[in-house]
């Protein structure tokens, strides 16, 4: 279980769409965002150069993952058929997420009484997706020399209008909107990555919540990508052109990851991009709906003027170019968050 697996992206960045296209596949043990469950002493930000102090956590928290039992962690649907258990096996595993699920009703992450572990099969890779740990990302790949990451990310208007969308419709558990949460905006305006463009907390608060989710985006992603510049083990992607074309997309990704390609994943893809008649295809969560139509909600959902100021900010970062067909030149100040 050494050579463990990384999908870590920020929220609603299709983490959990990509974590589960690796669930698909026979040969991994998938556990969904386990460090929401069980936290690390690991800053959310920290600077590279830390790695040492923290492998030790590290590597016991990851050897921990396959005995969780918590229904989060181990019951994200759909349950997959695997190579290391049997069809009663699996049968016993989906009773047990459902009855877990049930409980935790009454009692939060009440724990499943039956799941796989992969316990003796040497060919099994566990996947840890995490939308709790991309800024952890460099400190994890200096820390777990076997691991492979992969490091999705989403254009920052999807991101934000995705959020604005959630939170409107109370999908998450907390009550602070993302874009107040300026306890989060202070410990990424401290990194290394940040502090050589001068801004302050002060600057932060005047600006509008899409503005502050602009740089929130904008941050995270400039020090994921500057820890792990050097790294070959870790790829990074657009959700947008997994969306895109999520069959060649997912076979770049195993690949990548040295798994080999199986049926059972393809037959997923299939599934999972074709709209249906079930509920599941509109819910906030799922990951069964219409991708290409999902990455591009952001236009119709976000005011132009609203855009403009997101795009306005992101024309600031280098990483504007990734996503240059929707950046609009601008003659106005890069941003009102200038100190």
């Amino acid at each position: 279980m050494s050579r463990c697996i990384l999908v870590f992206g920020m929220p609603r960045s299709g983490t959990t769409w990509i974590g589960k296209l690796f669930d698909s596949h026979p040969d991994t043990l998938y556990r969904h965002e386990p460090d929401s469950v069980r936290r690390l002493s690991l800053p959310l930000y920290p600077e590279r150069d830390v790695a040492p102090q923290y492998r030790e956590e590290l590597e016991r928290f990851v050897a921990s993952l396959p005995e969780l039992r918590s229904p989060k962690v181990v019951g994200k649907q759909p349950l997959f058929p695997k190579s290391y258990h049997s069809a009663a096996g699996l049968y016993a595993y989906r009773v047990g997420v459902a009855f877990a699920k049930a409980a935790s009703r009454v009692q939060r992450n009440f724990p499943c009484f039956y799941r796989p572990t992969a316990g003796g099969c040497e060919q099994a890779r566990l996947v840890w997706k995490s939308i709790e740990s991309p800024g952890r990302l460099g400190v994890c790949m200096e820390a777990l020399p076997e691991a492979y990451a992969i490091h999705l990310m989403r254009h920052p208007c999807g991101y934000v209008a995705s959020v604005l969308r959630g939170e409107a419709g109370g999908r998450f558990d907390g009550v602070t909107p993302s874009a107040e949460d300026l306890w989060l905006l202070k410990m990424l305006l401290a990194t290394s990555t940040a502090k050589p463009r001068g801004l302050n907390l002060d600057d932060i608060e005047r600006l509008t919540p899409e503005e502050r989710l602009a740089w929130r985006w904008v941050l995270t992603q400039e020090k994921i990508l500057a820890d792990v510049a050097h790294c070959e083990r870790v790829l990074t992607l657009r959700y947008e052109d997994v969306c895109a074309t999520p069959l060649v997309m997912t076979r770049q990704m195993f690949e990548f990851a040295g798994l080999p390609w199986q049926s059972q994943t393809e037959d997923f893809i299939r599934a999972s991009t074709q709209p249906t008649n079930q509920t599941t295809d509109t819910d906030y969560y799922s990951v069964f709906k219409r991708p290409q139509a999902s990455a591009g909600r952001w236009r119709e959902e976000l005011a132009p003027q609203v855009i403009e100021r997101i795009l306005r900010i992101f024309q600031t970062s280098p990483l504007y170019r990734l996503y240059a067909d929707d950046v609009q030149t601008s003659t106005a100040p890069a941003s009102e968050a200038t100190p």
